[in-house]
């Protein structure tokens, strides 16, 4: 999920990188959860793969940056035949 409102005022966005409104600058939160996004997007390639290691390694870097409700559902995917199963923002 693309950022398409401003997180403080709440603002169409319409892919700029500074709020229309308030005027705050956004891209380094844009680009956070761009990051976030692409390794979410290599996780699920590598548990395509059978790749459960990369995978996890993928998830719980995507979670450290956003932690999408998505990439949480992954996150337990991935990790519920592992004795690794803590939620990484615990651990």
């Amino acid at each position: 999920m693309i950022m398409d409102r401003c997180p403080l005022c709440r603002a169409m966005l319409h892919g700029a990188d500074t709020c229309r409104r308030c005027r705050a600058e956004l891209g380094t939160a844009q680009r956070v959860e761009r990051d976030s996004q692409t390794l979410v997007g290599a996780a699920i390639h590598h548990l395509m793969h059978d790749n459960q290691v990369l995978a996890t390694h993928m998830l719980r870097r995507a979670l450290t940056l956003h932690a999408t409700p998505e990439a949480r559902v992954l996150w337990r995917l991935a990790t519920a035949t592992s004795h690794d199963n803590r939620d990484p923002e615990e651990a």
